[in-house]
């Protein structure tokens, strides 16, 4: 039998942090965590390996890396699942959890939204789950043989975080969950000029569609999908996650305003999650603010006064009638927020 070196248990001592955190933020149980460090488990699963490292902010590359230390092949599509399932165990408990890059934000969003309750969002455009798929994506998704393993593995990994998120809210929405989304107006109109004078394919027509997906569902559940345009910039990005309930998380998202084309690490300290009461009360305070930032004019009959915002907004960019035509036939998964038809039934 091949002994193997425990790399797993110098990751994990190197990261500083307590087995009972690392535990909570891999989905790991602290018994098999136990096990690996005292070397009673000499070849750890490529599960487990994968969610320890996605848990402490490893890139996708460092994980594969320690794959093979272990004899295993790179991440691939059928490994997904797994991670999912362990995912789907993470707590947010305790100490505040800092998040790199964008693929461990979109890790730990799946399990803070499957709790439930009353979402609270502040950023700079509708919730991105009214996206088409080929938005949220990227416009360079598609695949081939020359491609690293790791890239992708990142596309397939996303693509199934983004269905798995979609099918969560889609649950949500027809369990009744309130969703209060408030937008800066002149962030608003920045994204809008921005995705609409791309130069990137069909770019601009997938930006139409997601805002008419938002609209369609606002115009049909106005009470359940509160969408207000504010008189303020919040200086932070945010989501406070069951604010209706007893133990409400607040996830806060880094802002990154501008990207660059070099060969050096794109990796940002992308944000955090906490269950921090004084944490929490801060972000209510923002959000009271928010409130009382709602444009009035726009807040008088709503919904019809913000779909004619955005209506108006189009309009200058000559696309109005795309718009409204793409909210009387959204997409299908819009459809199914909307009328609580179709609906994943696994997640």
């Amino acid at each position: 039998m091949r002994i193997f070196e425990n790399i797993i248990r110098g990751i994990i001592g190197d990261s500083g942090l307590k087995l009972n955190t690392i535990s909570k933020t891999s989905g790991i149980s602290h018994t098999y965590l136990t096990k690996l460090i005292n070397d009673n488990i000499n070849r750890p699963g490529k599960d487990k390996i994968a969610s320890i490292m996605l848990a402490l902010n490893h890139s996708i590359e460092e994980i594969n890396t320690v794959l093979a230390g272990y004899d295993y092949q790179a991440l691939d599509e059928p490994d997904i699942p797994e991670i999912l399932e362990n995912n789907r165990k993470r707590k947010i408990q305790g100490n505040t959890l800092s998040l790199f890059d964008d693929i461990h934000v979109r890790l730990l969003l799946s399990p803070m939204e499957r709790m439930g309750g009353t979402k609270i969002l502040v950023k700079k455009a509708p919730s991105v789950l009214f996206m088409p798929n080929e938005l949220y994506l990227g416009p360079k998704t598609d695949t081939n043989e020359s491609d690293p393993p790791d890239k992708s593995f990142y596309h397939a990994f996303t693509r199934a975080l983004f269905k798995e998120r979609k099918a969560i809210f889609q649950m949500s929405c027809d369990a009744g969950t309130r969703f209060e989304t408030y937008i800066c107006r002149h962030c608003l109109e920045e994204y809008v000029k921005k995705v609409l004078d791309a130069d990137q394919g069909n770019q601009p027509e997938l930006a139409l569609r997601f805002f008419a997906n938002a609209a369609a569902a606002i115009q049909a559940n106005p009470d359940q999908h509160r969408t207000w345009i504010m008189e303020r910039c919040p200086w932070f990005d945010y989501m406070i996650q069951g604010d209706d309930h007893d133990d409400p998380k607040v996830f806060f998202f880094g802002k990154k305003s501008h990207n660059y084309d070099s060969t050096s690490e794109q990796v940002n300290l992308q944000g955090f999650s906490s269950d921090s009461p004084s944490m929490i009360d801060l972000f209510r305070k923002e959000t009271r603010l928010c409130r009382s930032a709602i444009d009035p004019q726009l807040k008088k009959n709503y919904p019809d006064s913000l779909i004619r915002y955005f209506t108006q907004l189009f309009r200058s960019y000559g696309c109005a009638e795309a718009f409204t035509a793409y909210m009387d036939r959204p997409d299908p998964a819009a459809m199914a927020v909307i009328t609580g038809d179709d609906r994943p039934r696994s997640t």
